[in-house]
């Protein structure tokens, strides 16, 4: 899984927490009166816990397959 996935997981999450009423109070009154619920902040603290790993995962990735790049620009000559 590439970071931009994971990103767009993650991102996504939290819009449709935030279409929720379950988990998201939003006042027409402004933005003072908005505000996760309970259930909410546990949703959120869930999605960092189990797409965090994930995003590390492929941060890691990253790195591996840019170091292999500049390994292999280098043998090449470039």
């Amino acid at each position: 899984m590439i970071r931009r996935d994971v990103e767009r997981m993650i991102v996504g999450s939290i819009k449709e927490i935030l279409k929720d009423r379950q988990y998201f109070y939003h006042s027409t009154v402004g933005p003072d009166y908005c505000h996760l619920t309970e259930e909410g902040k546990t949703a959120i603290i869930d999605i960092v816990n189990i797409l965090g790993s994930r995003m590390l995962v492929a941060m890691e990735q990253e790195d591996i397959d840019r170091s292999k790049q500049l390994v292999l620009e280098q043998l090449k000559g470039k």
